[in-house]
């Protein structure tokens, strides 16, 4: 389960006010179709997120959060999702001006039933951190037990980063590349 001392959500008219305390809550490439987070009957419910801090990294689905007495959301569940296993990450740039970036993404999937979860990526400080995760079996299902290889492509947001070098963390597989030129339209 998420534990609340990672994230705060405050309920104030109408509006949510975040403090995030000791890790990043990290929303979900919109690259993929996502379902909505829905607000209704004083519960909140995010159907896929990822807490990025540092190397300790998780993902989480159904994420839920009720309304208190004092009006604020609390963490009441979440189920957390087991990462894959990277094998390995190559970064593509795109001979374009803005330049774009993506990631070659190969690895393996715990069983063959399950299927590989919209990626949670997140970027400070010059470095990319992405979360992949696999769905869960359902209570009554049952998997042969092989891995099953996957691979993925992953768009990075790089608009707008200036010259230099970035790292890309893909569950704990490191690579870096290099930004030759700042890259910001012309004006």
């Amino acid at each position: 389960m998420l534990e609340k001392t990672y994230l705060s959500l405050y309920f104030k008219t109408s509006r949510f006010y975040i403090f995030i305390f000791t890790a990043m809550l990290a929303a979900v490439s919109t690259t993929l179709s996502a379902a909505p987070a829905i607000f209704t009957k004083n519960e909140l419910v995010i159907p896929e997120g990822a807490v990025i801090s540092g190397k300790s990294n998780a993902y989480y689905s159904d994420i839920t959060f009720a309304m208190d007495e004092q009006g604020n959301l609390v963490i009441t569940g979440a189920n957390k999702n087991s990462l894959v296993s990277v094998e390995s990450v190559e970064v593509l740039i795109m001979e374009s001006f803005p330049l774009q970036v993506s990631l070659s993404v190969s690895g393996y999937l715990s069983v063959p039933c399950v299927k590989l979860l919209s990626p949670a990526v997140s970027y400070a400080y010059n470095q990319f951190t992405v979360v992949l995760a696999e769905s869960t079996l359902g209570p009554a299902e049952t998997c042969i037990a092989v891995t099953e290889p996957f691979q993925s492509s992953i768009a990075l947001d790089v608009a707008n980063l200036s010259a230099g070098t970035y790292t890309v963390n893909v569950n704990g597989i490191e690579t870096e590349f290099i930004l030759e030129m700042d890259n910001s339209p012309l004006n």
